[in-house]
């Protein structure tokens, strides 16, 4: 053999003996990053502090202390947390011992634990990185001791975080009940929340916390209607995208009517008049076949509800879409709408009953359907 092929040959075999190396050394270290991985994750588990046996009953100063150094271990925990794994993580890991049903917590368990996270959550719900997650902790933990975070979350600019304030509040409403004050202040800070509330969807969830009480905010019909007027803002400008959630507000107009919220005249008004525009706008929507599938299916509820909202708030049943359904022809369902709404310069039912409501507008992008 010569000896060049020789030379050859022995530096192919020196290059593939240092690959085969190289990619044993690489396997090798990634061996152990992950058996460090695994071995810090169940330090770090571990690390976590002792909690005394949640269905004891009422809980010592000792408990309180372990209970305490446990909440704040999770709240760091979620407090350093780049990812948000880490973060639903340590959420999970906290609210587990509230969770058991093996060993149900005692209510004098749940209150202190609830009013440690209360205390050590608060401040991450100021954090944009933090706030979500400590959110769902709160409003996951049905307690009344939730009640000053969930009143914080209320107020934050997340449409995720208001949405879980509002479901928290919820589930803890019942309990307050018998706290006068407190719940009295729950309630007001729900209504003050839905008086602002932009999110359709998060106005949706305040309005079923507060047709749950009994009785339901007198003022209710009005903070709903004014809400579904800014859920169709844009109705007239784009092709709608949250029918499904105005329609669902819409239904729970007509529930807050019937159990006695009642509109003064300005305001019956304006929500005769939204309603009115909500379905003309939709009925456009539909018989131009503007709408997508999911949209579609919603279109006939949106408008159903905003009929019986309309015979819910005046007492009557001048606005009812008789023999029509989903199933309907686009076409008669927009000239049933345009009879109870007016269209093109002749008046509906609507302005018979209240004259100084508009005949909604034809909408500008479908004047040439």
């Amino acid at each position: 053999m010569p000896a060049a092929d020789s030379a050859g040959r022995s530096a192919l075999h020196r290059i593939g003996d240092t690959g085969f190396m190289v990619k044993r050394q690489k396997r090798v270290v990634l061996s152990l990053l992950g058996s460090a991985g695994l071995f810090l994750t169940q330090l770090a588990s571990a690390a976590a502090p002792p909690l005394p046996p949640p269905s004891r009953g009422t809980p010592t100063a000792s408990d309180q202390t372990e209970i305490a150094a446990f909440v704040q271990y999770y709240a760091q925990q979620m407090s350093s947390s780049v990812h948000r794994r880490d973060m639903v993580r340590a959420r999970r890991r906290l609210l587990a011992p509230l969770l058991s049903t093996t060993n149900p917590p005692s209510a004098e368990f749940t209150y202190d634990f609830g009013t440690q996270v209360a205390n050590d959550f608060t401040a991450l719900l100021s954090n944009k990185n933090t706030a979500l997650n400590a959110a769902i902790t709160v409003g996951s933990i049905n307690d009344i001791s939730m009640q000053a975070p969930l009143q914080a979350a209320l107020t934050n600019a997340s449409p995720a975080v208001r949405y879980w304030g509002a479901k928290g509040m919820g589930n803890i409403s019942s309990a307050l009940m018998s706290i006068g004050p407190a719940y009295q202040q729950a309630v007001a800070a729900v209504q003050q929340a839905l008086a602002v509330e932009k999110d359709p969807l998060v106005a949706g969830e305040m309005s079923t916390v507060l047709l749950a009480q009994n009785p339901i905010p007198s003022g209710l019909s009005d903070l709903i209607a004014k809400a579904i007027a800014r859920s169709i803002a844009g109705y007239q400008d784009v092709v709608p995208t949250n029918l499904d959630i105005t329609s669902s507000l819409t239904a729970d107009l007509t529930q807050a009517a019937q159990h006695g919220s009642t509109l003064t005249d300005p305001q019956k008004l304006a929500a005769m008049n939204t309603l009115s525009v909500l379905m003309s706008d939709t009925a456009q929507y539909l018989s131009a076949g503007l709408l997508d599938r999911k949209q579609t299916l919603s279109a006939f509820n949106a408008i159903s509800n905003a009929s019986a909202a309309m015979n819910a708030i005046t007492g009557t049943t001048n606005f009812s879409l008789s023999g029509l359904n989903a199933q309907s022809n686009p076409a008669a369902i927009l000239l049933a709408v345009n009879a109870i709404t007016g269209s093109q310069g002749q008046a509906g039912a609507v302005q018979k009953l209240f004259p100084k409501i508009p005949i909604p507008h034809r909408i500008s992008a479908l004047q040439t359907h």
